[in-house]
């Protein structure tokens, strides 16, 4: 009878050709794309300025795991404010190779292929601007960013590959990651190889820098300023490179459902500078009944000779690498700068490192496209304190991003502005074709001294120090 009941309940309905529903043309399209051009008004430095941002998007993951952005803004002074640069045009942002290379954005390709009856690829490529890498557990790169300047965009590489399967009935793995910090060549890249049997993983790294500093040169005999040649940058002397290698061992512990447990060990030998270890503990929580949220936390150990400087490529080794002292502003400048200041590699090598330091940090994300991390870092020396903290939303009605990093001595004066690095970025749609954008921060740039000029292809004295950076604006778009 029931079964009689259900069939009686079903009814057919006749539909025209013409009526039938079809899906919105965008669905039935392989590819997708949007033109942008955002305008907005703010400061760079001291310069208060127009930026203009035209941008070219194409997302074609109907075809294959691609997204592709093409654009750059383009800053125009309103007014030419002292240090006078000359042209409208702020020339510091267009003036190296680096520069236009930058125009690409984002190139980023995510693919997860399954072979055979358990085995799986897993490809995660980006190219652009990496505003975040780690390698492996982080000690030796943590929190790398390349475009952190408000002269010089970058774009990089950033890949992490894997393959996985079963291995004599127990869970294998082999997997490999390459940082290219610049396509021009003028930051560090490096590799890791790694391999995992039954929980067990060992992993061996190495990362440099060919053209990192070591040492600067003062300006036309002064001892209150360093030279900066043509391109806005510090001019160095001498040898060249800084150089890292690693080896990590580490076991993972986990039921596959609610939490993961990794104890590991890193070695870290830098030649000419020194060694370390790190010892540490990292663990993920799964929580809610969805399974939709991680929580993390890490706690770490670390003992290095004088030499030594953990995680030596972190969220500061783009403005570190030429300069470690800390400068915020013109007027901060002491007497004495130029026989003082040194680039990260000198700064390792002549201060005393050695002893016991250490890292904690705790994580949070959502799959619905929420993260928050903050971490603090001990290390002996004289800039023995480093504070980091992130905050992503990308959700579809805002998009938010926040970092905020302190380095400096032993203590929580995270908010002085010498040793800060802080960037906002916020965009909200307000319309299917318009959105809303804001950006401010505080970041590094080679600055030039007081009383310097600041032309473009003229040399001069100057050093690396702070540059406000606060613009509003609107941007249309055109989607297809």
């Amino acid at each position: 009878m029931s079964l009689w009941t259900a069939r009686a309940s079903a009814q057919e309905v006749l539909i025209e050709a013409d009526a039938s529903p079809r899906p919105p043309e965008y669905q039935v399209r392989k590819v997708h794309g949007d033109i942008r051009f955002g305008a907005g008004f703010g400061f760079v430095a001291e310069d208060p300025i127009f930026s203009a941002e035209p941008s070219f998007g194409l997302d074609l993951r109907d075809i294959a795991p691609v997204q592709l952005r093409l654009g750059a803004p383009v800053h125009i002074r309103m007014y030419d404010r002292d240090p006078e640069q000359g042209p409208v045009v702020r020339n510091t942002e267009w003036d190296e190779a680096g520069d236009y290379l930058a125009i690409l954005q984002r190139l980023q390709y995510s693919g997860d292929y399954v072979f055979g009856r358990e085995g799986r690829v897993l490809v995660d490529l980006r190219v652009g601007d990496l505003q975040r890498v780690q390698v492996g557990h982080g000690s030796m790169v943590r929190g790398y960013a390349n475009s952190l300047d408000l002269d010089r965009r970058r774009s990089g590489v950033d890949l992490d590959a894997r393959i996985e399967g079963l291995l004599l009935e127990h869970p294998a793995g082999a997997e490999i990651a390459f940082v290219a910090g610049d396509l021009a060549g003028q930051q560090i890249f490096g590799t890791r190889i790694a391999a995992d049997w039954a929980g067990a993983a060992l992993g061996f790294s190495v990362f440099g820098d060919p053209y990192a500093p070591r040492t600067l040169v003062p300006w036309d005999g002064r001892a209150d300023a360093l030279t900066v040649d043509s391109k806005n940058r510090l001019q160095t002397t001498g040898s060249l490179g800084a150089m890292a290698m690693g080896l990590d061992l580490s076991y993972r512990w986990t039921d596959r459902w609610r939490f993961l447990v990794t104890p590991y060990l890193d070695l870290n030998f830098m030649p000419g500078l020194g060694k370390g270890m790190h010892l540490g503990l990292d663990t993920e929580f799964i929580l809610g009944r969805r399974r939709r949220a991680r929580l993390g936390v890490v706690a770490e150990l670390t003992v290095g000779d004088r030499g030594y400087d953990p995680t030596y490529f972190d969220v500061f080794y783009t403005m570190q690498r030429m300069q470690a002292q800390f400068v915020a502003y013109p007027g901060d400048l002491p007497p004495d700068f130029a026989t003082t200041a040194l680039p990260k590699y000198s700064f390792v090598l002549q201060n005393d490192l050695s002893g016991v330091g250490g890292y904690g940090a705790i994580r949070f994300a959502h799959d619905d496209g929420a993260f928050f991390e903050t971490g603090y870092r001990y290390r002996p020396g004289p800039l023995g304190h480093t504070w980091e903290t992130r905050l992503g939303i990308d959700l579809e009605v805002v998009q938010l991003s926040l970092l905020h990093a302190h380095r400096g001595k032993l203590g929580f004066d995270i908010i002085d502005p010498a040793g800060s690095l802080a960037r906002f970025d916020l965009n909200v749609p307000v319309l299917r074709w318009l959105d809303v954008f804001a950006q401010a921060g505080f970041q590094y740039q080679v600055r030039r001294a007081p009383g310097e000029t600041a032309a473009a292809r003229q040399p001069a004295g100057g050093f690396v120090g702070g540059g406000g950076l606060m613009l509003l604006g609107v941007a249309g778009k055109f989607g297809w």
